[in-house]
């Protein structure tokens, strides 16, 4: 009985799926579609040429459904594209989703040139094929202007430096050219109304109008196709089983491929686009041949390499079928094998000339580095702190790290170096102040107390106390490091001495309380406060306060060592060295930064500059991880608690 049961409800139901099968398809006419295509795609014979259609398809799916998840959190506005496309790629398959999308993008222009490459080969060009040809020609153009505006979305200083030099390029021809960039860019300039034609070219305008170009071609491939109608069933199953393996071997191949790229290496984030970042804008690589062609002309007549070249090769593609026609058999081979070794060849060597002598400029290659790193710092900052108000630019404009360098370079490496182990090296041409390399880390500072470095390069050699020093054989400062701080003590009295000086090396950088040598400070707290009394003279004899105010001990004049290297005294001090605070009338020509409060035309750095480049010499920054180096000094002998490791080997000499 339950066998019976079982069996006529297993009966009922496939009656009652062949009834709404056959009630979609009454209204439809689905299972006839899929018999026509079914009968339209098995080909004579199955072939691993076959694939590169199916392929393309398939890619072309992945790029439109990553683009419809892209376009979920994607916002097309100047102030908030590289914020929103930053967040994807902070959220979980965010990465992954985006990684799919560009490396797809790329793939799908490797596919259009294979499958036109197999179209020629195999003259599937012919009668009657020939608007089903045109149509695929057609698709062309639109995966191109599909990457042009796809590419600058991100908003980073590449992308707007990208489609300002293609809106050039648009604008270069005539006539049409500036009205083109103008509803390109949205006015004179990159700017809001850009990234919201973009978005609406890029999401909408293009997709369409190549759906329907593409549904066309297909359409017309299948219905003048060569089909295998003509042989007997067995032997037709047994072609589209093969072929559909194949097909299947082909795509998962890619997929695995474009996975492997997206979770491995994702799609690269540069900076913000930033108009105080230099930008050296290059196009993506499958545009690099026209990249290279454009050089050779000028002015007004780069179009002609831009846009009338490719356009008079793609009206050659497209009489392509009517050349053939009239051309004997073996010509019409010869044409076509030479088509494709002059068409592939050219491509892959004016593509190899720009990336070899990118290869080869030392610059660029720089540059590259440099873009990269403060791709990954901005998307650092954006995640430990989120978004400024100010917008995405604004994270690494207020980033000590990153302003700061170049602060430095434009207001004090005129004088000053900044060099160290483990530093960004800047170096002054004409150097003639002190290193401000590690400036009141331990190791600065006992290089300063070091009888046979302070009247060096490093510290006062190039300045008007070395000078008098090297004239009149006295200053207060250098006399005393190189004449009177040791003296003629030997022995055990020269390794007490240099014990205490040890110990006010030690408490004189406590004073800046340096971010990397907070651990050191406290593992040595004890010795810091003997230190402290050492230098303000309580203990000892190699106090500092008969010359230098410290802790109520001392008097003015000299530079006070109260909160010595700290931000607020780097701060004060940079602002006005000539302070009675500081240097006062001996001040030697260090001018002031910002002598006045407020914004004074007087001032020469704003309080936000200023407090950058404080920060930056004291390495006080948000740091990507926490700092577990140890001193950069090779001799046990110094005192520890270095800074940690930066900008590896980086160098930049300032005029």
């Amino acid at each position: 009985m339950k066998q019976f049961l079982a069996r006529y409800r297993r009966h009922e139901l496939d009656d009652n799926v062949n009834f709404l099968a056959t009630w979609i398809d009454d209204r439809t006419g689905y299972q006839s579609a899929w018999q026509w295509w079914v009968r339209h795609s098995t080909p004579v014979r199955p072939s691993w040429w076959n694939v590169t259609g199916p392929l393309l398809i398939s890619v072309a799916l992945l790029v439109a459904i990553t683009g419809i998840g892209l376009a979920a959190t994607y916002s097309p506005s100047s102030d908030h594209a590289w914020a929103s496309v930053q967040f994807i790629e902070s959220i979980p398959g965010g990465g992954f989703l985006r990684g799919l999308h560009y490396y797809g993008s790329h793939a799908l222009v490797v596919l259009f040139g294979v499958h036109l490459i197999r179209l020629i080969l195999t003259a599937a060009y012919r009668s009657p094929r020939e608007i089903g040809w045109i149509a695929f020609l057609l698709l062309i153009p639109i995966v191109a202007t599909a990457a042009v505006t796809g590419n600058p979305l991100s908003a980073s200083g590449k992308a707007v430096a990208q489609i300002e030099v293609e809106g050039n390029i648009i604008g270069a021809a005539p006539v049409v050219g500036p009205i083109l960039r103008t509803l390109l860019h949205g006015g004179s300039s990159v700017g809001h109304l850009t990234f919201i034609h973009l978005y609406l070219l890029h999401v909408l305008l293009l997709p369409l109008i190549g759906i329907g170009i593409g549904k066309l071609h297909i359409y017309l491939w299948l219905r003048n196709s060569r089909a295998a109608e003509h042989l007997p069933d067995e032997e037709r199953s047994e072609i589209r089983a093969t072929q559909r393996f194949m097909t299947a071997i082909a795509i998962t191949i890619m997929f695995a491929a474009l996975g492997h790229l997206a979770y491995h290496y994702g799609a690269p984030l540069d900076a913000p686009a930033d108009p105080d970042l230099a930008q050296e804008p290059r196009p993506e690589w499958y545009f690099f041949a026209l990249f290279e062609l454009r050089s050779y002309f000028t002015g007004t007549t780069e179009f002609l390499a831009t846009q009338v070249l490719p356009g008079v090769i793609l009206g050659f593609l497209i009489v392509l079928p009517w050349i053939d026609r009239i051309l004997a058999r073996p010509v019409a081979k010869g044409m076509r094998m030479l088509l494709v070794i002059i068409g592939l060849g050219g491509f892959a060597y004016f593509t190899y000339l720009p990336i070899s002598r990118d290869h080869a400029d030392e610059h660029y290659q720089e540059f590259l580095v440099e873009s990269a790193e403060l791709g990954k710092r901005a998307d650092f900052l954006a995640k430990a702190e989120g978004i400024p108000p100010g917008g995405p630019v604004e994270l690494l404009r207020n980033d000590p790290k990153t302003r700061g360098p170049a602060l430095f370079v434009t207001h004090c490496a005129s004088c000053h170096s900044h060099i160290g182990k483990d530093a960004l090296d800047i170096v002054a041409k004409k150097p003639s102040a002190p290193n401000l390399g590690f400036v009141a880390s331990r190791e600065w500072i006992a290089g300063l107390l070091d009888p046979d470095r302070i009247a060096g390069p490093e510290y006062f050699g190039n300045t008007a106390f070395g000078k008098a020093y090297r004239d009149d054989g006295y200053d207060e400062m250098i006399s005393y490091v190189k004449e009177d701080l040791y003296g003629d003590l030997e022995g055990d009295e020269l390794a007490a001495r240099k014990e205490e000086v040890r110990k006010i090396v030690l408490a004189l950088s406590a004073e800046a309380e340096l971010p990397y040598q907070a651990g050191a400070d406290a593992d040595d707290i004890d010795a810091i406060g003997d230190g402290r009394l050492l230098l303000s003279g309580e203990k000892g004899e190699v106090g500092c306060a008969d010359c230098h105010p410290y802790r109520g001990a001392g008097y003015e004049g000299y530079p006070d060592l109260n909160g010595y290297g700290s931000q607020n005294w780097l701060a004060e001090f940079i602002a006005n060295p000539s302070h009675e605070r500081f240097y006062g009338d001996r001040n030697d020509r260090m001018p002031a930064f910002k002598p006045e409060q407020g914004d004074s035309p007087q001032n020469v750095l704003s309080e936000q500059e200023l407090l950058l480049i404080v920060d930056w010499l004291r390495r006080d920054w948000l740091m990507e991880q926490p700092d577990t180096s140890e001193s950069p000094s090779t001799d046990k002998s110094e005192p520890s608690g270095s800074p940690p490791p930066d900008e590896a080997g980086s160098s930049t000499e300032a005029a």
